[in-house]
């Protein structure tokens, strides 16, 4: 838009999508959160952004801490850019300004440093000292106003880090800065989960609501709730200089399994771009199916992916090599793809972007998502798991992906007749496709059992299947012919 302001890039991945293309030009913010959320860090990766980019940077920190003291805790951080620092990138420490000269005094101290130098930011790093500093809230309100007026006149972006709670109530100087970010650290049972909430952006539409946040070695990532409409997340990032990629249109026609009996139950396979769910108790056969459906589409010369929490791949080759189910064909034939995600300390929004990156990366058009239960477990709030199956499914029929998912039936063996109970609330209202996996007892043994239970704007065969798993894969045969069934059937 013509008369959309002026933005610079935070540098921090996946921030500026979630602020509609980053901060204003000029503009005045404040982040604020508890000890340990991560607010140094955003605020020197900022700064180490632009001086690495030869723009100037300054980091004022009110703090009793020195910035020598400070620089040798971020030390580790890849984002540090070390020769940039006395020259593009300087670091004040206006404690002692502040104690003696009050805030008319820091006032100078930060407007001279901005006029000096003419950054594109500034951060202040203590602010909650300012507060403390001021003998009322009119005068708290006139310092920000001054350094309102100097970052516009110089026309960089300044940062005032406060230490409060996200909880701690609305303040007079939250009406007069553009925007407000809050870091938050969460316990959820025995996780800690940090966040990042975006309460005011003046002259932007933000993503509402909390967004994960990871601080490792290379400094912060924010992953925006998956759910939170993703093609805008993707229009913000292009305006900032991101490639986007084509979303491929979905195909037509059918996607075998590669089971005989159960394409034609099928009237083919399954439709190209479907969700379909195998649903059944742990022992029944959802992932010897599923690997039989990528080893199908390998043979038909599509790519597939595996996307796995449980077994790891090595075991699922030595797995599909015992059963005669040609998966290591399509492994070294470039065909099939496999990715193995460690169910511990992850987090939904991660492990979801992580997913579609490997389908935009490998160009599959086929996938087999491994215990979908599992990867819902890493959700931070279990209430957003509806929002986030919609928005996954939404997002891999965009993409032309035709997905089978295996999930876990809340009983281990369901008595004959039972209700099969699905672990996530309305998941079967959002796939195309149901296949269920029975374990039946019958004359002092477990028998497999497979019917399809749904199959959306399809006709398909409705009857119950007999399911062994033999040395040539899966076979699939009427309930009345049950001759050499001990002989062939084997554990997954």
């Amino acid at each position: 838009m013509p008369n959309e302001p002026p933005r610079i890039a935070t540098g921090i991945p996946g921030l500026d999508p979630v602020l509609e293309g980053g901060l204003l030009v000029g503009g005045v913010y404040i982040l604020q959160g508890p000890p340990g959320a991560g607010k140094t860090i955003l605020a020197n990766q900022l700064c180490c952004y632009h001086a690495c980019a030869g723009r100037r940077a300054i980091y004022f920190t009110l703090l009793s801490e020195s910035p020598a003291g400070m620089l040798s805790h971020l030390a580790r951080m890849q984002f540090l850019c070390t020769e940039a620092v006395g020259d593009a990138l300087v670091y004040f420490s206006g404690y002692k300004v502040l104690q003696e000269e009050g805030l008319l005094g820091l006032a100078r101290l930060v407007g001279k440093a901005m006029t000096d130098r003419s950054p594109a930011v500034v951060v202040l790093d203590g602010f909650a000292a300012v507060s403390h500093a001021a003998n009322s809230p009119n005068e708290l309100n006139q310092f920000v106003r001054q350094v309102q007026t100097f970052s516009a006149s110089v026309g960089c972006t300044t940062l005032l880090v406060n230490s409060e709670s996200p909880d701690s109530g609305v303040r007079p100087e939250h009406t007069i800065v553009d925007g407000i970010i809050a870091l938050s650290d969460d316990l959820r049972g025995l996780r800690s989960l940090r966040h990042l909430q975006v309460h005011k952006s003046r002259g932007a539409r933000q993503v509402r609501g909390r967004h994960t946040v990871e601080i490792t070695d290379r400094g912060m990532v924010v992953h925006a709730r998956f759910e939170a409409e993703s093609p805008r997340l993707g229009a913000a990032s292009a305006r900032l200089g991101a490639t986007a990629t084509p979303v491929r249109d979905a195909g037509l026609g059918r996607r075998r399994f590669g089971v005989a009996e159960l394409d034609t139950m099928m009237n083919g396979g399954v439709p190209s771009g479907s969700l379909t769910m195998l649903l059944g108790c742990s022992g029944a056969g959802k992932t010897t199916l599923a690997l039989q459906y990528l080893s199908a589409g390998a043979a038909d010369g599509e790519i597939g992916l595996f996307f796995g929490m449980y077994e790891q791949p090595t075991e699922l080759l030595a797995k599909s090599d015992r059963l005669g189910i040609p998966l290591r064909d399509g492994l070294d034939a470039g065909r099939i793809h496999m990715t193995w995600e460690r169910p511990i300390e992850g987090v939904l929004d991660v492990l979801a972007e992580r997913l579609i990156a490997r389908l935009r990366e490998t160009g599959a058009t086929r996938l087999c998502i491994d215990g979908l239960h599992s990867l819902f477990r890493t959700v931070d709030f279990p209430e957003r798991m509806r929002a986030v199956s919609a928005a996954l499914a939404e997002e891999l029929g965009g993409l032309g992906v035709t997905t089978v998912y295996t999930l876990e039936t809340l009983d281990l063996v369901p008595g004959h007749g039972a209700a099969m109970r699905i672990p996530i609330d309305d998941l079967s209202a959002i796939c195309h496709n149901i296949i269920t996996l029975r374990l039946i007892e019958r004359d002092g043994q477990f028998d497999r059992m497979l019917a399809i239970m749904k199959m959306r704007d399809s006709d398909y065969d409705r009857s119950v299947r007999e399911l062994t798993i033999t040395d040539h894969g899966v076979v699939l045969v009427p309930r009345a012919r049950r001759g050499g069934r001990g002989r062939t059937d084997r554990k997954r």
